[in-house]
């Protein structure tokens, strides 16, 4: 088993990974809208995803069993600061996806955005999850802003639209935020590891960047890039588009760089 990873940090720094033994995960945080920071100066993106590492680097329960503690956790400290729970604009948390390697299969959990990729000894490949795009209406919004060349589009969706997607978390998509209702959009599985060659583990700022919100996200091409030269081969790819899109007029998303955070396990 060969393990590489890589981790490229974006304007928000939120992320955090695990690679302990025969677990590994990725962890996406997102801050409040009012952008939280706590007192040792860490924004609650990074607080809540640092903790759901900690939890599941215990690796010693049932994956989904350690994402109801980490929420539980997070919820814990989102209290402690004095923060209301019922405020979803005010709240912060973490996406995760999480791998753990057994003889001949692997359990996987994941919420949010935060993805699992396997591609076969064929070089035929499978997304773990499909429903993972939340942010579609939002971006579709942005990109009519784009077209009119509206500049500071992130301040023009702040109030509205992200607002809204915000108020819909745990509601019609899920994240570690604390909230209870977070749990029933944890996915998880067992695949047989036979017939796998490689699992990729990656938060969204990997994901090629698409003109049109509206199409899905071409992992062929994710795919091939990876079979071509690893993670940092799709990261140079991602990172290309975005150099030259500072704006995000092309590429409707919220930062021109987001983090990235991707582990490949090669068998």
């Amino acid at each position: 088993m060969k393990i590489d990873f890589i981790v490229d940090e974006g304007s928000s720094k939120e992320d955090a990974y695990l690679i302990k033994d025969n677990i590994f995960g990725v962890f996406d945080g997102f801050n409040s809208l009012d952008k939280f920071i706590g007192n040792d100066d860490k924004t609650g993106g990074l607080i809540a995803a640092t903790i759901a590492r900690n939890i599941f680097s215990r690796n010693g329960k049932d994956l989904s069993d350690l994402a109801v503690e980490a929420n539980q956790k997070i919820k814990e400290k989102i209290q402690e600061s004095n923060i209301d729970i019922n405020k979803k604009s005010r709240l912060w948390g973490t996406m995760f996806a999480v791998v753990r390697i057994k003889e001949d299969s692997f359990e996987w959990a994941q919420i949010g955005d935060s993805l699992i990729l396997v591609i076969y000894k064929d070089r035929s490949f499978k997304l773990l999850v499909s429903d993972y795009d939340h942010d579609k209406e939002v971006l579709k919004i942005w990109k009519e802003l784009a077209n009119r060349k509206k500049e500071n589009i992130r301040t023009l969706i702040d109030k509205g639209p992200l607002l809204e997607l915000r108020n819909k978390m745990n509601a019609d998509y899920g994240c570690l935020t604390g909230e209870d209702e977070a749990i029933k959009f944890l996915k998880s599985g067992i695949e047989k590891l036979k017939t796998i060659k490689h699992i990729l583990i990656f938060t969204d700022g990997i994901i090629i960047p698409k003109e049109n919100p509206s199409e899905e996200d071409n992992w062929r091409v994710f795919v091939k890039l990876f079979l071509e030269g690893g993670l940092k081969n799709i990261r140079d790819f991602v990172r290309n588009l975005e150099k030259d899109d500072p704006k995000c007029w092309r590429y409707p998303r919220y930062k021109q760089y987001d983090d990235i955070t991707a582990i490949s396990i090669s068998f």
